[in-house]
Order: C-alpha cells, then sequence, then structure tokens
C-alpha cells in the first residue's frame, strides 16, 4: 500500500506552466494514459456526495496497472490523502475482462496525455485530460508529519511554479468527467 498524498490545480496557461515548471523540475517524459473505472454492480462509488473509493484499470505503454484507492477527507470534506493499492498487469484487456465476469460495470473512462517532472521530494505533472482541460497536480514522494503539513509542501512547490491558476474541487478526475457529462 502506498499512502499518496498531493493537490491539483486547473491551469489556465498551460504553455506558460509548462515553461514554468521547467524552470525548476526535470522532464521526465510524456505519456498517454487511458484510465478505465469500474464499479461493482450494487455499489456504484460515484453516487456518493464524495467518492471515497476507485477501482482503475490504467492503459500506459510503459506500464499499465490496475489499482485501487481509497480516499480521506477531513471533517470539513477536504481531499486529505489516499492508500492507493497498485499492481503492474501485463494485459489489461484481460483484467477488463475478468473486473466484467465477476460482475464489475465499467462506469467511466478518463483520456489524458501527461507530462512527468521531478523536483527534489514531489512529483509534478501537467495534465490535459480529454473534455477538461490542463491540470497540474503535485505529489509529495516524502511524508513532511501529516496529511496538511505535507499537502502544504504541494502548496509551497505550486507557488514557486508562479502559474495562474485555479482551485481545482476536491473530487478526482473521473468525478469531474462524469458531472460534466451529466450536465450536457
Amino acid at each position: 500500500m502506498n499512502k499518496e498524498i498531493e493537490i491539483a490545480v486547473i491551469v489556465r496557461n498551460p504553455k506558460e506552466a509548462e515553461k514554468n515548471i521547467l524552470k525548476i523540475a526535470k522532464f521526465i517524459r510524456e505519456v498517454r494514459q487511458i484510465d478505465k473505472y469500474f464499479v461493482p454492480k450494487d455499489k456504484d462509488f460515484f453516487k456518493e456526495k464524495l467518492t471515497k473509493e476507485y477501482l482503475r484499470v490504467r492503459y500506459d505503454k510503459n506500464k499499465s496497472h490496475i489499482n485501487y484507492s481509497y480516499c480521506y477527507y477531513d471533517k470539513n470534506n477536504n481531499f486529505l490523502q489516499t492508500d492507493e493499492y497498485e499492481s503492474i498487469v501485463e494485459n489489461p484487456e484481460d483484467v477488463e475482462e475478468i473486473l466484467r465476469r465477476i460482475g464489475m460495470i465499467h462506469k467511466i473512462t478518463v483520456d489524458k496525455l501527461r507530462k512527468y517532472f521531478e523536483y527534489k521530494d514531489f512529483e509534478i505533472t501537467l495534465d490535459n485530460i480529454k473534455g477538461l482541460g490542463y491540470f497540474i497536480e503535485i505529489e509529495a514522494k516524502n511524508d513532511f508529519g501529516s496529511a496538511e503539513k505535507t499537502r502544504d509542501e504541494c502548496y509551497k512547490v505550486l507557488s514557486k511554479l508562479n502559474v495562474d491558476y485555479e482551485k481545482c474541487p476536491d473530487i478526482g478526475y473521473p468525478d469531474m468527467v462524469l458531472r460534466k457529462n451529466v450536465k450536457r
């Protein structure tokens, strides 16, 4: 199990953001990722006010994987952290078929182009999410004492980037895609 603590923001000017990221961080790679999210037929994770669970099959040419995530929120419903259980898979199509055969339902697909950057104890990603736009995620690779302190450190890195952004709702990309599709 991996404890993930990160922040995400909506980027208003992705070209400028990428230039600013490169001033402090090292470019690692760019990859297209297709994330397919599944739910049990008797428990739709996305029906909750705040989604706490995700089951995802990620297609990535470098390493596809299956992932189960459980999210934690504070008493004011602000996102804190995620417990992630992840395993690399050789054949994501077979994993999808297994999930369907045991009664899981494919709920939503998130298609993104992701650029990875490394800065000290942080991973920075610049994501172009199909149908949503551009986002920056900053994930701490070390624990800074608590979820709150670690998120504060992520925000300090964000301030160093000097990017024009707006606060992102405390929900994941699949939730955002689902909500956008419902509004249409």
